[in-house]
């Protein structure tokens, strides 16, 4: 983790002329950068970065410079440069400051026309923190700054020092050699001991900076005082690293008005790339956007173009049509009687969804077959003029009515990355004072939303929900709220988000309430298409394909009424954040045991053709992993770039015991390829193939296989090296070979059990996530009846409740009624 931002000052030197911008008039600091002074842009960047406080050197045009920083940033304090001799005195102004007020802390140095983005900052930070640096130096390829001064490494590595170009080309035109380090080097071997040059990007350890500020002369070509000459200093008495910027458009700077012109480009280039952009609201203003009072009426009589699209949402089912106009029309009644009539407001709905197969593969790349069903969140949102978000649920002893601005947690805490914003104190706290409390998936896209683009703030809502998924069924009824939150403040602050970055966007949101799943439920609660099962692929995501739903055959939901929930210190949570752990602990190893595994970016791609390797190969590679590792078991055996990675992969949850590692990469590997298969089964009409498919990937979660007479064993899977190193001679499909995850439920495993030996039934198995919630059954179109009376007759006559069951429509994915 990086150092507290209060222990952290940023020093933007903006003192020189910059005389190449030929003009008298404007400092080049100054000059707009796509419609911004740069200085200001980048301060705007290094506070999204998590900095928070920030030292000026000014000197030519001071005066500038100060009135353009002061009015966006009044918080910013100036010193002033007399006598500009380089970056190493400008840099000495500064740290005098800092040294009168008993300063320990981590200096950012940077020039004041850089533009930045704030992941470099961030970035930079994290890495001088865990590295324990004394400093650390941002670098780029020589070639693409020809003029930047060379970073000097010796021939074991370590860092000498940096040699600016006017030194190494009086060098070349003399003779002379170039004392680094204690080295003599002509301009030809720093030539040849440089590949990267200085990006003028720097963390420094204030106490050795500013033993090494003391050290400083103007002994060089230009007789001028260089910061770069610190790090020479620090190389001998401490710690030195560099960090490259691969891509050279993240760190840029101007000397000439071409260079800013390139700057501007690459700016423009990077937001029309970027995953939130701002649009227009005509969409809004010419159908989604109404008054309340209108939306009653439309709903109690819809007129012939309405009906028409209400249908396209939920197929040709009149009695469906019929159910959802009178729910859409209660949840509207409500927000009237809370807004006057004339108050425009959207009304949103996502559907809750079912994955009929590629479980706990999302996120790891393979592919899932997703169906959005017909129980669905809706949300009646109206928009505010400030940054308060108001929620009202229907169901409200159950889920009581919150405010909250998402400004409050942000303010807090760094704007850090993703991942480190979510792991912070702050967010724990708030997670901990309200555990389970519903508005946190109101909070998730939108904290996510404000993050990816905090200089577009999100203005607030007054919403009103409602909806008929049942909580912890393994519907996903909270990423349906996620969507339908996510929906809701896109449409009102008139944003552009692509399906790919909604889906991706909405999917690392929901991290927030500490689960570390995929997209997969948000892709498919996103993109349902009435009457179809939608095949979603990952990294990247794409929409491989919509397939109809056989004729005769229906899903039913059958729910076990055990809950199965995911939040922040539920042991359910752990056990499912620990599967996902264990993927990525098997892939490390994997790549560092197995040479064919180096190249493969995700999970899914150590599949054989993949690979293009045998399957026996694949099973001979799987004996290479421990059955079961402890977290220390499993520190010895990483690389040291391993270990580096596994403190952040335990952070997502307790130690909960020893981590399957064959089992679940057997389960993940099978699951790819079932998931695969499924949708060529679906097409062809082969249901047998369907069901098998579906048993298998059931067992691959199963705990306990029940007898004849209903009495439970424990149900097991071997896979020591015996058992593997007969499916690699027999080679053996490995789509048959369920693995080991575990994420069913005792219960559970009894209903798939009854379920799957009733006449008229293709397949059940497991939904969801798992730990609890529903079963998923195909079945021919007038079983259930004959399956709701063998499951009361198993569970009633063990006084057990029973399960309840639900027909699910396939509809069309989440939206805004227009």
């Amino acid at each position: 983790m990086v150092n507290n931002d209060q222990d952290a000052v940023c020093v933007i030197l903006a003192g020189g002329p910059g005389n190449r911008m030929a003009s008298g008039n404007t400092h080049k600091v100054c000059f707009p950068v796509a419609g911004k002074p740069a200085i200001v842009r980048a301060i705007d960047a290094y506070k999204q970065a998590g900095l928070t406080r920030f030292i000026v050197v000014v000197g030519y045009m001071a005066e500038q410079v100060i009135s353009t920083v002061s009015e966006p940033h009044p918080e910013v304090s100036f010193v002033y440069q007399h006598d500009p001799r380089g970056t190493g005195h400008a840099a000495s102004v500064a740290i005098e400051v800092l040294d009168s007020q008993g300063f320990e802390g981590e200096v950012i140095v940077v020039m004041g026309d850089a533009v930045i983005q704030p992941t470099v900052i961030r970035n930079l930070r994290k890495r001088f923190s865990l590295g324990n640096l004394d400093a650390l130096v941002t670098t780029v390829s020589k070639k693409h700054r020809p003029n930047a001064g060379r970073v000097i490494r010796d021939t074991s590595g370590s860092i000498l020092g940096i040699v600016e170009v006017p030194d190494i080309e009086m060098a070349r035109t003399s003779g002379e050699k170039i004392l680094v380090s204690g080295k003599a080097l002509s301009a030809v071997q720093i030539d040849n001991q440089s590949n990267s040059a200085n990006a003028s990007l720097y963390a420094f350890r204030y106490p050795l900076l500013l033993k090494a500020l003391k050290q400083l002369t103007p002994d060089n070509a230009q007789s001028e005082i260089y910061l770069t000459d610190t790090v020479e200093y620090i190389a001998q008495y401490g710690s030195v690293d560099t960090m490259l910027i691969p891509d050279v458009t993240d760190i840029m700077a101007f000397n000439t008005p071409a260079e800013l012109l390139a700057i501007e480009d690459a700016i423009r280039s990077k937001e029309s790339h970027a995953r939130v952009t701002l649009g227009n609201q005509q969409r809004l203003e010419t159908g989604a956007l109404k008054p309340i009072g209108e939306w009653v009426q439309l709903f109690k009589s819809p007129p012939p173009d309405l009906r028409r699209r209400i249908g396209k949402i939920y197929g040709n089912d009149e009695s469906l049509i019929k159910e959802r106009l009178a729910s859409l029309g209660k949840i509207a009644w409500l927000a009237m009687s809370q807004m006057v009539p004339e108050r425009e407001v959207v009304v949103c709905r996502a559907p809750g969804r079912v994955n009929l197969m590629g479980r706990h593969i999302d996120h790891q790349g393979g592919y899932v077959n997703e169906m959005a069903v017909s129980r669905e969140v809706l949300l009646v949102a109206a928009p505010r003029n400030d940054d308060l978000f108001t929620l009202t649920n229907m169901d409200s002893d159950r889920h009581p009515s919150r405010e909250f601005r998402i400004t409050e947690i942000l303010d807090e805490t760094s704007w850090g990355d993703w991942i480190d914003f979510i792991e912070s104190v702050t967010v724990r706290q708030v997670l901990e004072n309200g555990p389970k409390d519903w508005s946190h998936y109101a909070r998730a896209p939108l904290l996510r939303l404000q993050h990816e683009r905090p200089d577009l703030p999100l203005k607030g809502m007054d919403c009103i929900v409602g909806g008929n998924i049942p909580m912890g069924a393994g519907l996903s009824s909270s990423s349906a709220l996620v969507v339908g939150f996510a929906e809701a403040a896109i449409a009102l602050n008139g944003l552009n988000v692509t399906v790919r970055d909604f889906v991706d966007l909405c999917g690392e949101g929901e991290w927030f309430v500490g689960s570390r799943g995929g997209s997969a439920d948000h892709a498919a609660i996103r993109t349902g298409l009435a009457g179809h099962v939608t095949r979603i692929g990952f990294f990247p995501f794409s929409i491989e394909d919509s397939i109809p739903m056989p004729p005769g055959i229906e899903i039913l939901i059958i729910d076990s009424k055990e809950k199965a929930v995911k939040s922040r210190g539920a042991p359910a949570r752990d056990i499912y954040n620990q599967r996902v752990a264990t993927y990525k602990i098997a892939f490390q190893l994997l790549q560092q045991a197995w040479p064919p595994a180096r190249g493969a970016m995700h999970f899914r791609d150590l599949i054989p053709d993949r690979l293009g390797v045998g399957i026996s190969d694949l099973y001979q590679a799987l004996a290479r992993l421990p059955n079961r590792a402890s977290r220390r078991e499993i520190g010895r055996l990483l690389d040291i770039k391993g270990q580096q990675e596994l403190n952040r992969v335990f952070e997502s949850h307790r130690n909960i015991g020893p981590y399957d590692l064959r089992g679940v990469a057997l389960y993940g590997l099978g699951e790819c390829l079932r998931a695969d298969q499924f949708a060529e089964c679906l097409k062809s009409d082969n249901l047998q193939g369907v069901g098998q498919l579906m048993q298998t990937s059931h067992d691959g979660d199963r705990l306990y296989s029940y007898r004849a007479d209903g009495t439970p064993r424990r149900y097991s899977v071997r896979t020591d090296d015996a058992t593997l190193s007969r499916l690699a001679n027999s080679k053996s499909d490995l789509s048959l070979q369920p693995g080991r995850y575990g994420c069913s439920t005792k219960k559970i495993d009894r209903i798939v059990d009854i379920v799957s030996a009733t006449e008229g039934v293709v397949g059940a198995q497991l939904s969801g996530a798992g730990l609890g919630g529903c079963v998923m059954a195909m079945v021919h179109s007038g079983t259930k009846a004959v399956v709701v009376e063998k499951l009361e007759k198993a569970f009633s006559n063990h006084g057990k409740e029973t399960p309840a069951i639900y027909d699910c429509k396939p509809v069309a994915g989440a939206g805004l009624i227009q």
